[in-house]
């Protein structure tokens, strides 16, 4: 069971639904063809700095709808748990997750000491590139 209430869980729910929208007007911004300027028009001559440049450019837009997508996912799923009424519950021991956690990093799913145990058994672990 959660000890953060009815109204404190109503608050972060319009907060989390606010950033959401502007996550996904934000992304659509960033994925829209129109708004970026293009090779061309910022005087790429085809040299392979102008190619390095662009690419560069290219790898961060993805990049910044990448973080904007996982943080879409965060949301909506935070947002799925307060539909389902295990807002504010840890999903590994199943204790109440602090409400000065939750109205910091409203989309955490743990309590402060799973979150801790989960980082310090996933920091040494290699990243697979699949």
């Amino acid at each position: 069971m959660t000890n953060i209430t009815k109204n404190q869980i109503d608050e972060l729910k319009k907060m989390m639904e606010l950033e959401l929208a502007q996550l996904v007007n934000e992304t659509q911004e960033e994925m829209d063809p129109g708004s970026k300027p293009s090779y061309i028009d910022v005087g790429g001559d085809g040299d392979s700095g102008d190619e390095a440049v662009a690419d560069t450019i290219v790898d961060t837009d993805n990049a910044v709808i990448g973080l904007h997508l996982q943080k879409a996912i965060d949301l909506n799923a935070a947002l799925d748990r307060i539909q389902l009424g295990v807002y504010g519950v840890c999903i590994d021991c199943g204790d109440s997750v602090s409400f000065e956690r939750i109205s910091a990093y409203p989309t955490a799913k743990r309590c402060i000491s799973c979150q801790h145990l989960r980082e310090k058994m996933f920091a040494s672990e290699p990243k697979s590139n699949l």
